[in-house]
């Protein structure tokens, strides 16, 4: 893969690298130096001024050898060389399990790559559960991944909209507790004091026959974070199998990940995706007078 950065003002080509979070041995091929200037090669410690493209070659990745490659469909709203960002699909998990080998979002992605020519391994910067739908970026490169990593405090504009039960009293606030399992041997989650930091911002959309639409926005990315969080308060998500007592076989979650920005990690342009409410929350929206 070549790293393409346009430079936007005079410094060392050892600088750029340190403000930009690039390893000195991810440039490095056989003890030299990849590294292009306007088409010329330079060095660690030569200059770039304003205006220059610096051009960087990072070893490619193979696809998995080890997971099967499914002609399944995807949805993808964006992809460039680096980077893609789809509209995953209700029902798919999204990484390979021994419950779920085959049918993931991941067996997917490997068939698209194989097809494409993208040599990479699979990179999730966002995931989701099998139940939500909605938006999620994949890297193509790990390196590409780091970029966008909580370590480095990059900020993943996250929301989602969901429909819970019940009518909340605040009409908007921020949820800052812990979740955590209390059984290491369920996939359920729960508020746990000795959990790991969650902290879930929402506000009221619209309320109708006991139900509410809400808008949520992430600080942190744990599992089951919206899902655990309002039905902690008894305001579970409507469809929710885990953790909505009133949970009717065959219901779908009212959970989509409906909007994602971010700083594009190689090229710095602003990323903004949005997607309309699907059809059938809008259904269940109108059965119940919304």
């Amino acid at each position: 893969m070549e790293l393409a950065y346009k430079i936007k003002k005079p410094q060392t080509i050892k600088d750029f690298m340190h403000e930009n979070n690039v390893p000195h041995k991810l440039v490095l091929k056989d003890g030299k130096q990849l590294i292009v200037v306007n088409s010329e090669e330079r060095t660690w410690n030569d200059s770039v001024k304003k205006g220059d493209t610096l051009r960087l070659t990072i070893p490619d990745e193979e696809i998995d050898p080890e997971v099967i490659k499914e002609d399944i469909p995807l949805d993808i709203v964006y992809e460039d060389e680096y980077l893609l960002v789809l509209n995953k699909a209700f029902g798919m998990p999204v990484m390979i399990t021994k419950s779920h080998p085959t049918g993931t979002l991941t067996n997917a992605l490997c068939h698209y790559y194989a097809t494409h020519g993208i040599n990479a391994k699979i990179h999730l910067v966002n995931r989701l559960d099998k139940e939500t739908v909605g938006l999620m970026i994949v890297a193509k490169n790990r390196f590409v991944k780091f970029l966008l990593s909580e370590d480095l405090k990059v900020k993943i504009d996250r929301q989602y909209q969901a429909i819970i039960e019940g009518i909340l009293d605040a009409k908007e606030g921020t949820i800052d507790l812990p979740i955590g399992k209390a059984d290491e041997a369920s996939t359920k989650r729960e508020v746990l004091m000795d959990g790991e930091d969650a902290v879930t911002d929402f506000v009221v959309v619209k309320e109708f026959g006991l139900k509410s639409l809400i808008r949520v926005k992430l600080e942190t990315g744990k599992t089951h974070q919206i899902r655990v969080h309002f039905a902690h308060f008894g305001h579970a998500v409507v469809g929710d199998p885990l953790y909505n007592p009133k949970y009717k076989a065959g219901e779908r979650l009212m959970l989509q990940s409906d909007r994602l920005a971010f700083k594009h990690p190689i090229t710095g342009k602003d990323l903004e995706f949005s997607l309309e409410m699907p059809a059938d929350f809008k259904a269940y929206m109108a059965r119940f007078g919304g």
